[in-house]
């Protein structure tokens, strides 16, 4: 690394996804980032694999800052994260994206769906770019990404995705993986 690592944006879900696994894994994460000794940057919601991180993180003693849009108050179910040590509120999920990164020293992505692609995505474009000089992870649990890590594999071959922008995304398998290069 660069630089010193002290805030990790942590890219997931809003669901839990079926099983334990991914629950238990976002837990996992979020006492990981607490043992470590870093914040947490997320994207402010109660729920899914995102709440299980922040919790995590919350009670393991983390510094825990969710970026949340204000539409999600009028969801008919409650969102927001109220018991974060900073929780800011946005207007655009375009705005909650931005502070995320600008904030970030760097990003995990773990299993998610739309948003977490989405949020991975913008933020190895800027990499690949040079707007930001920040690593990039990615959780591949039980092979969970392993479609994706393919069509990645696919654009190389085709001549889309040049071979040093290919290595610009970190696969982590394992979160002792992860955690090592976290150390470093």
């Amino acid at each position: 690394m660069d630089s010193p690592i002290k805030y990790i944006c942590v890219y997931c879900g809003s669901s839990m996804g079926n099983g334990n696994l991914f629950a238990d894994t976002a837990w996992e994460t979020g006492r990981m980032i607490a043992r470590l000794g870093l914040g947490l940057l997320y994207g402010g919601a109660c729920c899914g694999t995102m709440g299980k991180v922040a919790d995590a993180a919350l009670e393991n003693g983390a510094e825990v800052c969710g970026i949340i849009p204000d539409f999600f108050e009028n969801y008919e179910f409650e969102v927001l994260h109220t018991g974060l040590t900073q929780l800011v509120r946005v207007k655009t999920m375009a705005e909650r994206k931005q502070m995320l990164i600008d904030m970030a020293d760097c990003f995990l992505a773990l299993p998610g769906s739309y948003g977490t692609l989405d949020e991975l995505f913008e933020t190895l474009v800027l990499v690949q770019l040079k707007q930001i000089a920040k690593p990039v992870f990615l959780l591949n649990l039980n092979g969970f990404y392993d479609p994706l890590l393919k069509q990645l594999d696919k654009m190389q071959e085709c001549g889309f995705l040049q071979a040093e922008n290919l290595r610009l995304l970190q696969v982590c398998q394992t979160l002792d993986e992860l955690e090592m290069k976290l150390k470093r």
